[in-house]
């Protein structure tokens, strides 16, 4: 009987210690900073922090106004003048200001991040925060995206700080998580930038990655460290070393998609985290539309950010006669619900639910502008894709697509009808392109743990252990010599120029004595 008491007692004893154990781990609190007016961060961010509070940890977002909605277990603090900001750029069209040179493009950026950090810590909400002296937060998650002065309130709460990137890694993002890899450095702005791999290719892109890092270093981090020492008032020497804090980077991101990085140990990929959402249904309509569609559907999108109704009509026009010509039944993402000249095979619908056509067996094509939950949305369903990138990293997200065999890629601007009718027909009729966008597919989403479950169980790491040095490369503790390897090269070097003029005096001096010889000979 005794014994039977102890087993029950040592049971007892195991659970609730480790139900405290894990009470401790998951009892953290979470600031999570999301400044951009842009629907796709959020859709990356939204099933993450869920899941978060679903673990026990305590969430506080601070995003623009509506942007997400109110999170269920979470404290928004929202800041109205990032969408103040946002309109009056706008209405300015400084956006178009954007297109014209690397030096205005990096002074308007300047002044947009300028803003989001001056604007979000002289927000009344945030000032509350800070002043609360009951307030601390163990971890802060950012995206790591040129707002150093917000790296202050790393230091002012003593936390962890992680990044949760939501596009593609660039040479920045590399180098905040100690990751400095220039042979396979990417952009921030990719804008003039080569996709192409040859020699000189590479060297206008060096030269356009030098720029960058000039600009940033003239324009962008000067204007974050007025900030930085007018809220905090620490050194310039404190921004440096704390841009060195990052000590997990959750990266939207997965080598499937055709860019194998080589990342340190705290990069992680967690490319689909958007997809463990459940897919929107589709209705009836829609349903029946797909399902009676003999000859395959075709889905047309431009994504979230663009209206159908800005696009001009020689765009428009060679898109509804090459439509019109098709056997395939084609469903058109257009909040115009009257389109003139619409053939019966168009299907017009404002809000799509992308995931759920996506996966219907009937889809054949996706014609897309080439954003990159779009394009990861495509590959998780084996669908092979029709590019029309319009800007930003909509052209790197379609080509490494391209060279791996599942997208082709034609220029919006100089669209016309025979073109586009004649590549859609190609892709359709050709099973490569099907055969390959499955075998990506399989790659994407063969993983040993979900892309939610990898971003919370890092997350949760990086709560465990806040020394990352042995996550990251520090460049700076190892000789410049040794790192780009110039050691061995200039070890061969010595060598084979040793040989080389060892060679040439040989033959120098063969050639001189023949010479010698036939002088005496005559």
């Amino acid at each position: 009987m005794r014994l039977g008491y102890y087993w029950l007692a040592l049971g007892l004893c195991l659970f609730f210690q480790q139900d405290l154990h894990q009470d401790l781990v998951q009892a953290a609190n979470i600031l999570g900073i999301f400044p951009y007016h842009i629907i796709s961060p959020y859709l990356v961010m939204q099933p993450f922090v869920r899941t978060l509070v679903k673990r026990g940890h305590n969430v506080t977002l601070i995003t623009p106004e509506g942007m997400p909605n109110d999170l269920n277990g979470v404290r928004h603090i929202r800041v109205p003048k990032l969408n103040i900001r946002i309109k009056e750029m706008l209405e300015s069209d400084q956006v178009l200001d954007f297109m014209i040179n690397k030096w205005t493009e990096s002074s308007l950026t300047a002044k947009v991040l300028f803003d989001a950090s001056h604007d979000i810590l002289s927000d009344p909400g945030v000032q509350r925060m800070l002043h609360d002296r009951n307030e601390r937060f163990d971890l802060i998650m950012m995206e790591p995206t040129n707002l150093d002065a917000l790296y202050g309130l790393v230091e002012y709460y003593n936390a962890t700080l992680m990044g949760l990137s939501s596009a593609r890694i660039n040479w920045n993002i590399e180098e905040l998580a100690g990751n400095p890899a220039p042979i396979v450095y990417e952009p921030i702005s990719p804008i003039g930038y080569s996709l192409d791999s040859s020699f000189l290719s590479r060297i206008y892109n060096w030269i356009h990655i030098t720029e960058e890092k000039f600009l940033e270093n003239l324009m962008i981090r000067p204007a974050q460290l007025r900030i930085f020492q007018q809220f905090f008032g620490y050194s310039a020497e404190k921004l440096n070393e704390l841009r060195t804090r990052f000590s997990v980077i959750l990266s939207n991101n997965h080598y499937s998609l055709g860019k194998v990085r080589a990342n340190v140990p705290n990069i992680i990929e967690v490319g689909g985290l958007h997809l463990s959402e459940p897919p929107e249904p589709c209705d009836e309509d829609l349903q029946k539309f797909m399902d009676d569609a003999d000859h395959g559907v075709i889905y047309f999108s431009l994504g979230l950010d663009i209206f159908i109704k800005f696009l001009p009509m020689d765009i428009q026009q060679p898109l509804l006669h090459s439509f019109a010509k098709l056997k395939q039944r084609v469903i058109w993402k257009n909040e115009l619900f009257s389109v003139p000249n619409k053939s019966d095979n168009v299907y017009v619908i404002e809000k799509a639910p992308q995931r759920s056509i996506l996966k219907h067996p009937q889809v054949r094509l996706f014609i897309t502008n080439g954003g990159l939950l779009s394009v990861m949305e495509a590959v998780d369903s084996g669908v092979p894709m029709l590019g029309l990138p319009m800007f930003f990293d909509q052209f790197g997200n379609l080509r490494w697509g391209e060279l791996a065999g599942i997208v082709e890629v034609l220029d919006i601007n100089a669209l016309n009808e025979e073109t586009l009718t004649t590549t859609i027909q190609k892709m359709i009729e050709n099973p490569k392109y099907a055969q390959r966008a499955k075998e990506m597919s399989q790659l994407f989403r063969d993983r040993p743990m979900s892309p939610l479950d990898t971003a919370v169980w890092w997350t949760e790491y990086a709560l465990r252990n806040r020394n990352i040095s042995r996550m990251r490369l520090n460049v700076e503790e190892i000789p410049l010599i040794q790192y780009y390897g110039i050691d061995s090269i200039l070890t061969f070097g010595i060598r084979f120029g040793l040989i080389a003029v060892s060679v040439f005096f040989l033959g120098y001096s063969l050639f001189h004595k023949s010479r010698v010889r036939q002088r005496f000979m005559r």
